[in-house]
């Protein structure tokens, strides 16, 4: 039979060692050591033979290399394997706590005393169910862990943990020293008859109040890490600290000051909009509901006041877009079924002509005569605007149009019809022929600003072309009263052309 000195003879094996680290490294077997190695036929064949356990070498199990087992994560080694050398967090550290698994932990955890009824530091349930329970290792020295626990009540060394002395000390508990302690004592650090918990610390944010009671959203002592507040009674609606111990906000389901709703979602096109209800108005598209929001109170933008976009026959003037907006269809008032005012077109004849223009009914003819030469639209409603001593364009033309009056190259002269026309201001010269050519004559008219005669009978009524009459004459570059009255009479025997009007 070999001995040790034989074996320690051969030069590739080093002694067998038993260093009781509850490790089976690959010198030590379970005859020589067996604290540190342990083998049955259960690990080896059983639904553990693919994992080389910590009391395992690769002398005893298949699964066990050579390498498993030196603290390091060789080639071939899983966690499953090989835990041994993957070992956990905390591990290390002398206290096997209950997360900790023995097999990856060996030199913590360890059967050790296993079955002398006290949960030592190298034991958890793990290792020995006997003498540790699920609770035994969280800090907590509860009722009935005194003696049982060690790692959570460690034993008294000073002297006021002396029982029998009277004094109630840290540590002391009315079921460990029932001579000292009759009443339960809140932070001696032990858990008694009636405390939820006992830290036996003075930090009232954590698990343990200073009261030995368990913290509660509502309590009003913030717990540190798990609230963000706590308001105590004031918790919930309308505070900054809602009924979960968090700062209200936007979002939160809990309608918090500020707010009108909260239905923890941000879908801003339902009924409930940036924590406020749905509003026409309020910039977000309420769907089901409105069609457009633009967030303001302008009517005739492109989204209008009712939160509807903006149409011809809406009764609002969509700026830009429309020039009138009647609410209607009828095509023919003064708005038309495309929300434009009709339109009514003004010229200079490019031809000139003496005072004999024959009256005012032979000024028409010359005007409707132009007009159809130009090819414009409506060409027999042309009219002069002339008067004489018993008619005027103010008598004779459609003084109730709304319409506007334009050049013939559609330039607005008045927007808003006849009276905008005979208020004594235009918007545009009246300085283009049915040609649209530019003139800068003076037409004949004998008609001031308001459409009336400006005195008498000039030119004999329009049928007199000699020098011995005279006739007034506009201004077809101004845009004040004397675009018809420019308030000079001119001899009536010189040409003058004429201001023809559309007026059906």
């Amino acid at each position: 039979m070999l001995t040790l000195a034989a074996c320690a003879s051969e030069p590739a094996h080093s002694p067998w060692q038993c260093n009781n680290n509850f490790v089976c490294d690959p010198d030590e077997n379970q005859v020589s050591c067996p604290d540190d190695c342990v083998w049955s036929e259960a690990t080896a064949e059983g639904p553990r033979a693919d994992v080389c356990d910590a009391q395992e070498n690769w002398t005893f199990v298949s699964a066990c290399r050579e390498t498993c087992g030196n603290g390091q994560k060789d080639d071939g080694e899983t966690v499953d394997t090989c835990p041994r050398d993957f070992p956990g967090p905390g591990c290390g550290d002398g206290i096997c706590a209950p997360a900790e698994d023995p097999a990856r932990c060996p030199t913590d955890c360890h059967p050790g005393t296993c079955g002398d009824s006290v949960c030592a530091t190298h034991e958890n349930p793990a290792v020995c169910s006997q003498d540790c329970s699920e609770t035994c290792g969280d800090s907590v020295c509860q009722a009935g862990e005194e003696l049982a626990c060690v790692r959570d009540c460690p034993p008294c060394d000073d002297d006021s943990c002396v029982c029998g002395d009277m004094v109630c000390g840290q540590g002391e508990s009315m079921t460990t020293c029932p001579q000292d302690c009759t009443q339960p004592t809140c932070g001696n650090g032990v858990q008694e008859q009636g405390e939820p918990c006992d830290d036996g610390n003075d930090v009232n944010g954590d698990a343990c109040t200073n009261a030995c009671k368990l913290p509660t959203c509502g309590d009003g002592i913030v717990w540190k890490g798990k609230e963000d507040c706590d308001d105590g009674e004031n918790n919930g609606p309308q505070n900054t600290c809602n009924a979960d111990c968090e700062l209200s906000q936007c979002g939160d389901g809990q309608v918090g000051p500020g707010e009108t709703c909260d239905d923890a979602n941000d879908d801003d096109n339902d009924d409930c909009a940036a924590c406020q209800m749905a509003t026409c108005g309020d910039g977000h598209v309420w769907a089901g509901e409105e069609l457009c929001d633009d967030g303001n109170d302008v009517d005739t933008d492109d989204c209008t006041n009712a939160c509807q976009p903006a149409t011809c026959g809406d009764s609002i003037v969509h700026q830009d877009d429309e020039e009138c907006d009647d609410g209607n269809l009828i095509d023919t008032d003064a708005c038309n079924n495309d929300c434009l005012k009709p339109r009514r077109v003004i010229f200079v004849t490019s031809e000139e002509f003496k005072g004999n223009l024959g009256n005012l009914n032979g000024a028409d003819e010359i005007c409707q005569t132009a007009a159809m030469n130009a090819g414009l639209t409506n060409d027999d409603f042309f009219k002069a605007w002339l008067s004489n001593v018993s008619t005027w364009p103010a008598k004779r033309m459609d003084t109730s149009y709304l319409g506007k009056y334009v050049l013939v190259d559609g330039t607005t002269i008045a927007e808003h019809g006849w009276s905008d026309l005979t208020d004594g201001t235009l918007l545009h010269a009246i300085n283009l022929t049915e040609f649209q050519m530019p003139v800068r004559s003076g037409p004949w008219t004998n008609v001031t600003a308001d459409g009336t005669n400006a005195g008498g009978d000039q030119c004999n009524g329009w049928s007199d072309g000699t020098i011995n009459f005279k006739g007034g004459t506009g201004n077809t570059t101004t845009t004040d009263s004397t675009w018809t009255h420019a308030r000079s009479l001119s001899g009536c025997s010189a040409p003058a052309s004429i201001y023809c009007i559309e007026d059906p």
